[in-house]
């Protein structure tokens, strides 16, 4: 009984950290990736409220692509 708890308290702790760390691979691949020349000189924007305003007085549409591939 007390090394199926022991078990099971372990297990629960390495799951309880696995968000943590899962967590900074996130961030890291997101860092990567707008670090790409492609998306630094592509004038993305991501602020939605900003491009709307803008897209409204230059009279364009909006491309918009939401993910949550890299979302720290």
């Amino acid at each position: 009984m007390k090394q199926s708890l022991l078990i099971s308290c372990g297990l629960m702790g390495i799951l309880a950290a696995a968000p943590a760390v899962a967590q900074d691979d996130l961030v890291a691949k997101y860092e990567k990736k707008i670090a790409k020349s492609w998306v630094a000189h592509g004038s993305w924007s991501e602020d939605f409220e900003g491009s709307l305003t803008r897209a409204k007085a230059e009279n364009k549409v909006i491309f918009a692509y939401f993910t949550r591939s890299y979302a720290p």
